[in-house]
């Protein structure tokens, strides 16, 4: 069966209501009727003047009984009923029973005589029918005035009932507009953070709101791959792909080419190959910087159109900008807004400095990597444990001690222990455990790794060393 096209229902007319059922219609008796009735009359009559009368059909009787059928056909019917009627009791009445003609009664006398009756009968039925069809017609005309005005009255019923659908969908389509609006300005502010992983929870919802998209994700550049990061609306039923590698269509047009594409084109739907509507870059506008591809899966198809996909173009470039300023920010950030401790930036420069410090002047230095082993933990779980973690390493630490949050954030921090040798460090990891599960409340998994960067003795036997190949200098100068 052929689909219609778009629009075909618009253009149909609407349908033509049917007329009221309690109108009054014109009734169109059979065409024997008049003559069945007449005769009927006319034979009634006539058996009456055989049984009561005098046998000569009421012809000394006025008014005529005949009158009645008559009228009654003039009125009822019409002028040629009437004259029907007319006809049929003129024979009636005179075949058969012509009145005797008087000697001194001339011929126009005579005439007279036998057909005054008839001669007002026909002027009767002429008058009366002619009425009557006058009547008929006007009750035609009205009819048709009625029926034209019922019909105008369905049509702008049905025009009305249209036009209040087009308002409620043009409110319902401007309240959702509305909600979009509201809900595409909270999920822009939720992309003013700089912490990047809140940029692609903002994201997320961005996509949802200003696309309708139901299914979409957002993968970040590592070297040659690009990596899933966030995805929302994926199922089991149709798998999609988490890595792309350099050697793949899509990385090769999106990342390679920096291209966008769709399932519009025909190379857009070989690249994408089922697995998406769109695909396109995110590049940072101010540096350039190419930084992952924005994909989606599933929408309305009623959205899928031009607007969408210059709003994608949009998308993407805002993103970008968002992620890589939360980037940029963290980068540069010296205390992690999780933990509040030193950033990872600074965990190589600081321990270079305090190692050249602790070989110099000659005191322990010891690095502890304390690791907590999220994999067992629920979710609430996970996000309570980088604010424990920071709080306990303020607590059970040394003023000293530097703390540093390590990768992966949150849940692994460096810690640099200046004047604690490496034997002694494993009993303060033993500590900073028991202190994280005491504030949890629950059994975590912990793992440790311990490395000495500098040894006191070490360094004063390398002072020893220095100090008497000074002496040998002194005594050898002159």
């Amino acid at each position: 069966m052929a689909t219609p096209p778009v629009g075909a229902t618009a253009a149909r007319p609407p349908a033509t209501p049917d007329p009221a059922p309690d109108r009054p219609r014109e009734r169109h008796p059979s065409s024997w009727s008049p003559v069945i009735e007449t005769g009927l009359y006319i034979a009634c009559v006539l058996a009456a003047d055989a049984i009561w009368g005098r046998g000569n059909r009421f012809a000394h009787v006025e008014p005529h009984p005949f009158w009645g059928v008559v009228l009654l056909m003039a009125v009822h019917y019409g002028t040629r009923e009437g004259l029907l009627a007319t006809g049929a009791c003129t024979v009636a009445l005179l075949v058969g029973n012509l009145p005797s003609q008087s000697l001194d009664q001339n011929i126009h006398d005579y005439s007279l005589q036998v057909l005054s009756r008839p001669l007002l009968w026909m002027a009767a039925a002429l008058v009366l029918g002619e009425l009557r069809m006058r009547h008929r017609h006007e009750h035609g005309e009205a009819l048709e005035r009625l029926s034209n005005a019922e019909r105008r009255v369905g049509l702008l019923a049905n025009a009305h009932k249209d036009l209040s659908a087009a308002k409620e969908r043009l409110e319902t389509r401007l309240a959702g507009q509305v909600r979009t609006a509201t809900g595409l300005f909270e999920a822009a502010r939720a992309l003013e953070t700089l912490e990047p992983g809140k940029v692609l929870a903002g994201a997320a919802d961005l996509v949802e709101v200003a696309l309708q998209a139901t299914s979409f994700s957002i993968f970040l550049l590592e070297g040659n791959t690009l990596v899933l990061a966030t995805a929302q609306g994926w199922n089991d039923e149709q798998p999609h792909a988490e890595r792309y590698a350099g050697t793949s269509p899509l990385f090769q047009q999106v990342v390679g080419g920096q291209h966008y594409i769709s399932v519009a084109t025909p190379e857009g739907q070989a690249v994408l190959n089922g697995h998406g509507l769109m695909a396109g870059p995110l590049i940072d506008p101010a540096s350039g910087q190419l930084i992952g591809v924005l994909k989606i899966e599933r929408m309305a198809f009623l959205e899928f159109n031009l607007t969408s996909l210059q709003t994608f173009r949009t998308l993407c470039g805002w993103i970008a900008a968002a992620y890589a300023n939360a980037v940029t920010h963290k980068a540069s950030q010296i205390e992690d807004e999780t933990t509040r401790l030193y950033g990872m930036k600074f965990l190589d420069t600081q321990a270079a400095y305090v190692t050249e410090l602790a070989l110099r002047f000659g005191f322990d230095l010891t690095l502890l990597l304390f690791r907590v082993e999220v994999e067992a933990l629920t979710e609430e779980q996970r996000r309570e444990i980088p604010a424990a973690l920071g709080e306990v390493s303020r607590k059970m630490l040394r003023r000293t001690d530097m703390v540093f949050s390590h990768e992966p954030p949150g849940t692994q921090f460096a810690v640099l222990l200046p004047g604690a040798p490496a034997e002694n460090v494993a009993i303060v990891a033993r500590k900073l455990r028991e202190s994280l599960v005491a504030r949890c409340g629950y059994d975590v998994a912990c793992t440790t790794v311990v490395r000495s960067l500098s040894r006191a003795g070490e360094q004063a036997s390398r002072q020893q060393l220095r100090g008497a190949a000074g002496e040998r200098t002194l005594v050898a100068s002159p």
